[in-house]
């Protein structure tokens, strides 16, 4: 099975849509190193804002994994498609809100290790507050999983970040998932990562984790992204 996730580079996504009529493309790499496996996709997001304070989201990753006795499978992976709406944009108090539900298509082969194996749904309610240079996201997602051996699962975020100019922002989150599969352990971990301007329109964004609790599922996490604004 696989886990799904929010918003680059960290799993803590944020409620503001992309502007009407423009495009958000991710070339990204992700990457997770666990106890009995190392796995990870390769592949592009696409966000366009489609409609007033309403985003499209679409993915199509390439998925990699390795275990032991195993070797490395490659492949497609789940297909996402997702639609993030913002519901709340107070510009005085500096407060916003959106839900973002995402359902994920097993289009990648289970057997092989990269996909789920049946259609996953998740329902994410995502809040913000500005102050200055700081922003705070936080947000609960509820994510539901048919496949034999799932359970369905909770998701928690708490991201803090802050601008440097407007070519930098750094950023650290701490996340809280429950077990998402019969035997696995309710996990905690923490990413840190900065989206750095290269050029106009041109963005790079990376993070670096592992976990805190439950920590064989997470020995260490990477995602590097190459991000096009149209």
């Amino acid at each position: 099975m696989t886990a799904a996730h929010a918003g680059p580079p960290f799993l803590t996504d944020d409620p503001e849509p992309v502007e009407l009529h423009h495009t958000e493309i991710n070339l990204a790499l992700q990457a997770t190193r666990a106890a009995t496996r190392s796995s990870g996709s390769v592949g592009a997001d696409v966000n366009y804002g489609c409609a007033k304070e309403t985003q499209c989201h679409f993915a199509v990753p390439g998925a990699f994994s390795r275990a032991p006795g195993a070797g490395l499978q490659a492949g497609l992976g789940d297909i996402e498609l997702g639609v993030k709406y913002r519901f709340i944009n107070d510009e005085d108090s500096g407060f916003m809100a959106a839900v973002y539900p995402t359902l994920y298509f097993p289009t990648g082969n289970a057997s092989r290790g990269l996909g789920n194996g049946h259609a996953q749904l998740l329902l994410p309610i995502w809040v913000q507050k500005t102050s200055g240079p700081w922003i705070w996201d936080a947000g609960a997602a509820r994510l539901s999983n048919p496949a034999a051996g799932a359970r369905n699962s909770w998701f928690f975020g708490l991201l803090g970040s802050r601008s440097f100019g407007e070519g930098l922002r750094i950023g650290a989150e701490l996340v809280h998932r429950t077990p998402q599969a019969d035997g696995e352990p309710t996990t905690t971990g923490f990413n840190v990562g900065a989206i750095v301007r290269l050029a106009r329109s041109r963005n790079l964004l990376v993070s670096v984790g592992r976990g805190l609790q439950g920590v064989s599922a997470n020995r260490g996490s990477v995602y590097i992204a190459y991000q096009v604004e149209l």
